[in-house]
């Protein structure tokens, strides 16, 4: 007897309740996927993060706080999670620092029913959605990026143990398998992260990555 596949669990955090229930309705009707939960601040999400989640659909402009700290704080707490900010505003500082945090799509409110639950599925096959009124933003800053690596490579290179660390962090692990891998505590690790952050000046967890690969700092097995 074929058993059917598990539905993907999507949490919404939008302070929109118009948005949100519209979010909510699109989920629901869509074959696959079932809401795990809606929040409508800061605080509100961050109970919604919880071992299973697979999409996070997240707005920025929250009452009691900015989204790209919930971002952030999804990334580390829940492995494979995928994060779609759905926001008005589509500048480039605001697409750049959501990116940078980890957000795997990009949507600007207004967006129809359609491309929304079209999103969703192309995050959850590994893809990365983004309006194409924001997509100009992420290209100027990786060309931005690419000029800078090419006028100069980095200060300092990586010791051995911040290589092997951001190498574990490239692969997905979190901070304490990390620590658990090189026998070392959760607080050693996030000290080597921030050294690693400083030498490549990078933000985020996927910055390094990018630009290590691109200084040949590290290599990634296809």
């Amino acid at each position: 007897m074929t058993q059917t596949p598990p539905r993907a669990r999507v949490a919404i955090v939008e302070d929109d309740a118009i948005l949100r229930e519209d979010l909510a309705r699109v989920v629901t009707q869509a074959e696959g996927l079932e809401v795990a939960g809606a929040a409508e601040t800061l605080a509100g999400g961050r109970a919604l993060l919880t071992p299973g989640l697979d999409v996070l659909l997240i707005d920025l402009a929250l009452p009691d706080g900015n989204g790209v700290d919930l971002i952030r704080e999804a990334r580390e707490r829940i492995a494979n999670i995928k994060i779609i900010v759905v926001s008005i505003f589509g500048d480039a500082r605001s697409v750049v620092r959501a990116i940078e945090a980890g957000a795997d799509g990009y949507l600007l409110k207004g967006a129809g029913e359609q491309q929304a639950e079209e999103a969703i599925r192309t995050v959850l096959g590994g893809g990365a959605p983004i309006s194409p009124a924001v997509a100009s933003h992420i290209l100027n800053r990786m060309r931005e990026r690419a000029t800078s690596t090419r006028d100069a490579a980095p200060d300092a290179p990586l010791t051995e143990k911040e290589t092997a660390v951001l190498i574990d962090l490239a692969k997905g692990f979190r901070y304490k398998e990390v620590a658990r891998l090189h026998g070392i505590s959760p607080h050693t690790v996030a000290d080597h992260v921030k050294s690693i952050y400083r030498k490549l000046a990078v933000n985020s967890r996927s910055e390094a990555v990018f630009e290590a690969v691109q200084a040949g700092l590290i290599k990634l097995k296809d």
